[in-house]
């Protein structure tokens, strides 16, 4: 199995984690370096950046809500307790970017 180096964004609305990962892949494009972008967010609709993997590929908040019945607190938890349950999903979308 390749590694590969990763860097979790995490903080509440507004806090300018969006800003950070465009002005990152900015940064390495500049820099001639592939900074891979992976969206764990099934809520987010609107990017800065290019999203290199998406968890909405996987589900969206839209559908837990709409197929589960759940209001949008509800359906976020779903939707990280179906990204836990299909982790091998997540997994080897990673393995495709660790030679990167």
């Amino acid at each position: 199995m390749a590694t590969g180096f990763g860097c979790l964004v995490i903080g509440p609305a507004g806090s300018g984690k969006s800003t950070f990962c465009h002005v990152l892949q900015e940064t390495g494009e500049v820099m001639n370096r592939t900074f891979k972008v992976c969206n764990l967010d099934p809520a987010a609709e609107v990017f800065k950046y290019k999203c290199d993997i998406d968890i909405r590929d996987l589900i969206s908040l839209d559908d837990a809500m709409e197929y589960e019945g759940y209001g949008p607190n509800g359906g976020l938890v779903y939707c990280m307790e179906h990204l836990v349950e299909n982790i091998d999903w997540l997994i080897d979308e990673l393995a495709e970017f660790a030679d990167d």
